[in-house]
């Protein structure tokens, strides 16, 4: 039987998402491998919607477990209207783990500078740096004027082609041209990927606003497209790991894993195992 390179890389990924959720035991800090080594530079974090059928304690086991230390944050795993002591409480028992929240979102922003106030404050309570937002063109100037206050980033989420706001991470791009450089782009992949767009070329023009990404693989590139685990689908996932460390990217990729919501920790695992396969031979 002749073996294809994409079929070397996930068998690959299968052998290293056996080994790679780790025990509940021995939970130091320290346990979590060197992101530098084991993703190549890259901040590779997931998201907590993957595991949002769970508890947020849970979910910084999982992470844990999963071997990375960065973890986008989202609502359903602490509201909005939480406390300052709240937001303070979970920061801390991440960081005990060795967890960092990275980001928080996606979050939809009312157009009222009150609430966006409220949204960062919690973003910025919990030791993230980036808001991964949800707005309308017209949110764009309120947008600007609070974000000034803030010693965070806005990175605007696409969601394809159903997405009545921004469907291409192309359309958040040109939108924030002449608004605060705090001000970007959280590219989501998958949604890209079924606007049939070049994922390797928005990357490229996107990239002096490029803070977040949501990482996975579709089965095709049609609009009603099912996830399936990351290196097993037909998105070009090794060309954008490729770009990202050619270009020294240093903002946030988080796997966001949407299916399987009842048991989303093997797929996690085979995705993050094939990416850290994938980019062991990147030079």
């Amino acid at each position: 039987m002749v073996l294809s390179r994409r079929s070397v890389m996930k068998a690959a990924a299968l052998g290293a998402a056996c080994s790679a959720i780790r025990p509940l035991t021995s939970f130091a800090a320290d346990a979590i491998p060197n992101d530098d080594k084991q993703f190549h530079g890259l901040r590779v974090g997931i998201c907590s919607y993957s595991l949002r059928s769970f508890p947020v304690a849970d979910v910084l086991q999982d992470a844990k477990r999963l071997g990375v230390r960065y973890l986008s944050l989202k609502e359903v795993h602490l509201p909005l209207t939480s406390t300052p002591d709240q937001r303070k409480e979970l920061r801390q028992q991440a960081e005990a783990l060795g967890v960092s929240i990275t980001s928080c979102g996606v979050i939809y922003l009312k157009d009222a500078e009150a609430d966006m106030r409220q949204a960062f404050d919690y973003v910025r309570d919990l030791g993230a740096s980036i808001a991964v937002v949800g707005v309308t063109r017209d949110q764009l100037p309120t947008l600007d004027k609070v974000i000034r206050s803030y010693d965070l980033k806005a990175a605007i989420h696409n969601h394809g082609p159903n997405d009545k706001r921004f469907p291409s991470p192309l359309e958040v791009y040109d939108a924030t041209k002449g608004l605060d450089r705090k001000i970007g782009v959280c590219m989501d992949i998958g949604h890209t990927f079924r606007m049939h767009e070049d994922l390797v070329s928005d990357l490229k023009k996107t990239s002096d606003r490029l803070y977040s990404m949501h990482f996975k693989d579709l089965e095709s590139d049609h609009v009603d497209a099912k996830g399936v685990p990351v290196g097993t689908g037909v998105m070009p996932i090794v060309p954008v790991l490729r770009e990202l460390v050619r270009s020294g990217y240093s903002g946030e990729v988080q796997l966001e894993y949407e299916i399987e919501p009842k048991d989303p920790l093997p797929g996690m695992a085979e995705s993050l195992g094939f990416m850290r396969g994938a980019l062991q031979s990147v030079s």
